[in-house]
């Protein structure tokens, strides 16, 4: 597939063209492709500068499997950017930085950083084949990620923050320091490289090293006593010259002198300039390419992948027994009380209790089991065992209302699809009703009823003080990973943050560590599985009605009227469940 538009755009303007769009402007195919082999020949001119700010789209041909897999990619790399934001380091610090280096290097995402010939640790250099490689890796997957985070406002304000932050991890790795002098200079390539308009009445398009000129050395000794008040007595360094206005966030923090509606910057705050354009920049390409999104409707291979790429989860891959342990159905209560997380704990209480949980939560627990290694014969066993504790049900109503649901979370009804068990955001973002058990703890249930649950693991006052903090700033994920360091005495491989339930099993029983897992070893070709998210803004006291007609309905009735590949609202999935019952009894 061909996407952007003409090169012809040395003033790196924004995106102005979207995927397959080119072809409808006159050109031919035979031209295209030349287009295309040109730039693979002038790769080099292509990309001057290790960093970018992505202000012309890419014009080459790439299968659909490449398109796909560069997205998930991004998607990985800005959501490892996130996971480390949450994980309680000061942004931007040298332990930050060497986090993330170290995380992207087992995940096999290095290339993303590896931009020029050496950066951060200066131990290894990059050959310039490689890291030119790697800067066409990066331009193309972030406009692909830019489709997909267009759609709304909080995704592309999730896009932006991340972007942004990358930007500035990228600017920090490949900047010259004291220690540091050899190599090429990235950041005065980038000022070269990238352009900007300036506020004159022609719209003149210069290189960010023209609007960004340092003063002459008369100004600098003419404003010597201010400068040097404003730059901690420093006056070795370069001072730029700008409206006031473009370094805002440094006036307000009164780090700079401002002079007749100019403002003097030292070299070191370089970057806030440049970090605020290439914000404003790219929040307003966004904005740009949602308008251009409908051209997209003609491609409906592209649609459904763009559509869901948000809601990837993109974790380990939980849905096989990895560690070739097999779980018996006797182990599970024990296991329950120190190796299962908080949510599926849960769940398992409830039965312990009233031998029965509901139909969301047999979902969820249902896959989370699988995972850990119980099969499909032990399963029917577990539940069945279970349930038939209760006076209203015996074996036969079992097998009518429960067993489909167990067959079928291990393919071997309806779709047949081999299910993966829930990831955190799924979790997360279900609606939960009164008197169901399922979502997450941290989220779902009240703060009180919390505290009583995580100091029933023995943790002390002030212990359990902290992961209520965590909670109550919407870090739920983070919470969970401090309650499981807090248990267990140990820090979780992947870091900060539980990115899957299936996770804290494995780690808590020591698999991870002991290598049988090998969860966080590289995997470069991940399984990226889909995770729809609860998108309904209604209230879940209005749910409630609906959530208790579907308690009414047989797990069979539900999984075949979920079974038509559609994603379908809960009043959708009842009123094809009322039809159906009412034409059985017509």
């Amino acid at each position: 597939m061909e996407f952007g538009t003409n090169l012809n755009n040395s003033a790196n303007r924004s995106i102005s063209g979207t995927p397959g769009r080119a072809g409808k402007k006159g050109f031919s195919l035979r031209e295209r492709q030349g287009v295309t082999r040109r730039r693979e020949e002038e790769v080099g001119v292509e990309y001057p500068s290790a960093l970018q700010l992505y202000g012309t789209p890419p014009v080459m041909d790439i299968s659909l499997e490449q398109f796909e897999e560069w997205a998930v990619e991004r998607l990985r790399l800005l959501r490892t950017i996130e996971k480390h934001n949450m994980g309680g380091r000061q942004k931007f610090s040298k332990e930050w930085v060497d986090c993330i280096w170290e995380d992207l290097g087992k995940q096999g995402l290095d290339h993303y950083v590896k931009l020029g010939d050496r950066q951060h640790l200066r131990e290894e250099k990059v050959p310039r084949e490689v890291f030119m490689a790697h800067r066409k890796v990066d331009h193309v997957s972030h406009f692909i990620l830019r489709l997909a985070y267009c759609r709304t406002e909080e995704l592309r304000r999730w896009f932006v923050t991340h972007e942004t932050d990358l930007f500035r991890l990228r600017w920090s790795l490949l900047k010259k320091d004291k220690e540091y002098t050899a190599g090429e200079d990235h950041i005065t390539q980038f000022m070269e490289s990238n352009f900007d308009t300036l506020e004159d009445k022609a719209r003149t398009v210069v290189p960010l090293a023209q609007k960004y000129k340092p003063i002459s050395a008369e100004l600098k000794d003419s404003l010597r006593e201010d400068l040097t008040a404003c730059s901690s007595g420093s006056m070795e360094v370069l001072f730029y010259q700008v409206p006031w206005v473009e370094a805002a966030d440094l006036v307000k923090a009164r780090r700079v002198l401002v002079r007749a509606g100019l403002a003097y910057i030292p070299e070191s705050d370089l970057l806030s300039l440049v970090v605020g354009l290439f914000r404003s920049r790219t929040s307003r390409d966004l904005t740009q390419a949602a308008k251009a999104l409908p051209v997209l409707e003609e491609d409906g291979r592209l649609v459904g992948m763009i559509q869901s790429l948000d809601k990837r989860y993109t974790g380990e891959d939980y849905g096989t027994t990895k560690q070739g342990d097999r779980v018996m159905p006797a182990q599970i209560p024990e296991l329950a009380k120190l190796n299962f997380p908080l949510c599926m704990k849960s769940m398992q209480e409830t039965i312990n209790t009233v031998h029965h949980i509901k139909y969301k939560s047999r979902l969820q627990y249902g896959l989370f089991l699988k995972g850990i290694g119980l099969t499909l014969e032990d399963a029917l066993k577990f539940f069945r065992g279970e349930f038939t504790k209760r006076q209203d049900v015996d074996l036969d109503k079992f097998d009518k209302e429960y067993a489909y649901g167990i067959r079928y979370n291990y393919g071997k009804e309806g779709k047949k699809k081999n299910w993966q068990p829930y990831d955190c955001m799924k979790i997360i973002m279900e609606s939960v009703g009164p008197g169901e058990t399922h979502g997450c703890p941290f989220r779902h249930q009240e703060t009180r009823t919390l505290r009583q649950r995580v100091e029933s693991y023995g943790l002390k006052k002030e212990e359990v003080d902290r992961i209520v903090a965590k909670v109550e700033e919407g870090h739920y994920q983070v919470a969970c990973g401090l309650h499981y360091s807090l248990v267990h005495l140990k820090e979780l491989s992947t870091g900060d943050a539980v990115t899957h339930p299936n996770q804290w099993y494995l780690e808590s029983r020591g698999l991870v560590a002991a290598g049988k897992e090998g969860g966080a070893r590289a995997n470069k070709h991940i399984k990226a599985t889909h995770a729809s998210l609860y998108s309904s803004q209604a209230t879940q006291d209005s749910q409630a009605p609906q959530e208790a007609s579907l308690a009414d309905m047989d797990d069979s009735d539900l999984l075949e009227v979920m079974d038509t590949g559609t994603p379908l609202s809960t009043q959708d999935l009842l009123e094809q469940y009322r039809q159906g019952d009412k034409e059985n009894r017509e």
